[in-house]
């Protein structure tokens, strides 16, 4: 499991644009006519996409307006590409797409090579915003191909880039690389690569992901040289930040910590809050690791500040836009409005006339129905404000549910950020390869988790199912984590039966419970210790068994019947059982999620005796496809239904 990190490169590829100043080009504007002028409508449109989007949409809007007049082909597709941007950055992908396609007609129609390829990229990028991502590389290998065929390596450097991109997404980190690589070969062969996309980071994160932290750190230093290089500051924050990950991932937390320190005092002179909030937020995660509390919440107090921060800039950046957007929505409605005055001018004349012609008669009934008209006018007015006024209250109070909403899933969303954070532990490959995790939280924090050390010749791995689930269960699983963390690792005590009572202890310390609380939270625990020079495992349970394989013939040990932290039994014992391996064992862990989830035919619970028998039917199978084969039986159990509790398994082979 790898922790979530900044990653800062582009996903798409933009046309350049020229070096030229906005009054020299509005000055050429008065003067021009014909394809010139639509070419400087487009350039005007360049020159605002990044800062008022308004305005950009209106420049390339005539821009269109006039090519289509005077039928000028490209100038028509580079003005639908234009649009398709602004839209791409408004979030409308749709939108986007749409008028990316329109332009794409036109270019091929005309065979227009060279904008065919960026046109091709866009369309990828906005299918990858979709998470559409096989019609994303279907349109990056065109973009790519094209490319190639022009012989523009710069442009081949960064598609390359956006088809690894796609793959890394997807979790495809052996595909991902090996594009990243490819566009590094090429980025070298550029005389001149200033200007190039730089995959030193992409390359970093992928060897991260896969554990490889060595070759991780040697990529993100070179990332950093180059940053230096073209001093970039933000670009040097980003690196170092990445820098200090790989010194968390290796639990080296001073060093971590030093050169986060670093990047914080870079970051800080460039005033980039969205980079602010993620250092800040591993700063946090560090000293959380080392067991410093209040340090710990410092830092998450500076991150949670950082990211209000952002959202009030992002906010008045926002209002920014509207506000150019409402001035070019009012001068539409005022041409709108002086159309109606006309019309309704030319009505009153018309019924003056009729009114004239009709005479007393007419006139006398036209008063009586004004008086009815104006009386159920009156009705309709005191209804109609009574609706708003309801509406009104009702939408306020739907604003204030959907922000309290936001809020509580924002603060949910960090806190799983968090525990994942705390779940990561490192494994070797080959131990790897000979155990799984089924891990499937039933909401987004988890009440279950699960605890491993490697102490050298002793191997320590735990099953927790905590009392509930979602938040109630996560406080649970910090305190428990926490807990282990100073037994196993600082207190150096290896004995599951020895660490389960201390375990008991500091969780009832944590919880203050005692003989007159009404509190009734604990955790129910099933742990191993593998001793690779005995060659045994010493399992001890609270209120949890261990199943396991020998010869081929299925064993149970129960644990003991208490769950730790009840306020029961202060001091309670728990008995170890001592397995001699022979050589062929396969051992496995569990909460009780999987076999209390309702499903199958009848709804009903997929109970004990048949996980029992489905560890029978997987023996057969490798410790990969085990964990494939409990995955779909439980997921094709549950079928529609909801999830019922955390589920979670653990199998190994010592």
């Amino acid at each position: 499991m790898t922790i979530i990190f900044s990653a800062i490169f582009s996903l798409f590829i933009q046309t350049p644009v020229p070096v030229t100043t906005i009054d020299s080009l509005e000055n050429s504007l008065a003067s021009a006519s014909g394809k010139q002028k639509v070419i400087l409508l487009n350039e005007l449109y360049k020159q605002y996409v990044n800062n008022d989007a308004a305005k950009a949409l209106d420049y390339t809007t005539e821009a269109l307006a006039l090519a289509e007049e005077i039928k000028d082909a490209s100038g028509i597709s580079s003005s639908y590409n234009n649009i398709g941007v602004v839209f791409k950055n408004r979030g409308e992908l749709d939108k986007a797409l749409e008028n990316y396609i329109r332009a794409l007609r036109i270019q091929e129609e005309n065979k227009f090579v060279d904008a065919l390829a960026y046109t091709y990229s866009n369309i990828g990028t906005v299918y990858s915003l979709k998470r559409e991502y096989d019609k994303a590389l279907q349109y990056f290998y065109k973009a790519n191909d094209q490319f190639e065929s022009i012989g523009h390596k710069l442009r081949i450097v960064g598609s390359l880039n956006n088809i690894g991109n796609v793959f890394e997404a997807q979790g495809y980190y052996d595909e991902a690389l090996e594009y990243y690589l490819r566009s590094l070969t090429i980025y070298g062969e550029i005389e001149d690569n200033s200007k190039a996309f730089v995959p030193f980071n992409n390359i970093g994160n992928i060897y991260y992901n896969q554990g490889k932290y060595g070759e991780a750190r040697a990529y993100y230093e070179s990332s950093l040289d180059m940053e230096r290089f073209n001093n970039d500051l933000n670009g040097q924050a980003n690196a170092l930040h990445n820098i200090g990950m790989v010194e968390k991932a290796l639990q080296r937390y001073d060093k971590a910590l030093e050169i986060f320190d670093e990047a914080l005092s870079i970051v800080q002179e460039t005033d980039n809050k969205r980079l602010l909030a993620i250092i800040y937020q591993s700063i946090a995660e560090t000293y959380f690791s080392k067991g410093d509390m209040f340090l710990a919440y410092s830092f998450l107090r500076f991150h949670n500040q950082a990211k209000d921060s952002l959202y009030d800039q992002e906010s008045s950046q926002r209002i920014a836009e509207l506000e150019s957007a409402y001035e070019l929505e009012k001068k539409e409605n005022q041409i709108k409005s002086l159309q109606m005055d006309s019309q309704l001018q030319q009505l009153r004349i018309s019924n003056d006339k009729i009114i004239i012609t009709s005479g007393i008669v007419i006139l006398v009934i036209g008063v009586g129905l004004t008086l009815v008209i104006l009386n159920k006018y009156k009705q309709i007015r005191r209804n109609k404000r009574l609706l708003e006024k309801q509406n009104n209250k009702l939408e306020h109070q739907k604003l204030v549910i959907e922000e309290k909403n936001q809020n509580i899933t924002e603060s949910i969303d960090y806190a799983k950020s968090v525990q994942r954070s705390l779940l990561q532990f490192q494994v070797s490959p080959e131990k790897m390869d000979r155990s799984f995790i089924l891990y499937k939280p039933k909401d987004i924090v988890s009440g279950d988790f699960f605890w491993y050390a490697d102490m050298g010749d002793v191997d320590i791995v735990a099953a927790i199912d905590c009392t509930g689930h979602g938040v109630a269960g996560a406080f649970m699983t910090v305190i428990g984590m926490s807990s282990l963390e100073q037994i196993i690792n600082r207190d150096k005590i290896y004995e599951p039966g020895q660490i389960l009572m201390q375990l008991n202890q500091q969780v009832r310390n944590a919880l203050k419970q005692r003989e007159k609380s009404d509190t009734d939270h604990g955790m129910d625990v099933a742990l191993c210790k593998i001793d690779h020079v005995s060659k045994q495992v010493v399992f001890a349970g609270a209120n949890r068994p261990l199943y396991y394989f020998q010869h081929g013939e299925f064993k149970e040990i129960k644990g003991t019947k208490r769950t730790i932290g009840e306020k029961a039994a202060p001091e309670m014992l728990f008995e170890n059982h001592i397995i001699d391996l022979k050589g062929d064992e396969t051992f496995y862990l569990t909460s009780d999620g999987y076999a209390d989830q309702f499903g199958g035919e009848k709804g009903k619970k997929f109970m004990v005796g048949r996980f029992k028998q489905l560890l029978h039917e997987i023996q057969g199978l490798t410790i990969v496809d085990q964990r494939q084969k409990l995955n779909q039986t439980i997921k094709d159990w549950k079928n529609d239904n909801e999830q019922t509790d955390d589920i979670l398994v653990i199998g190994f082979k010592p």
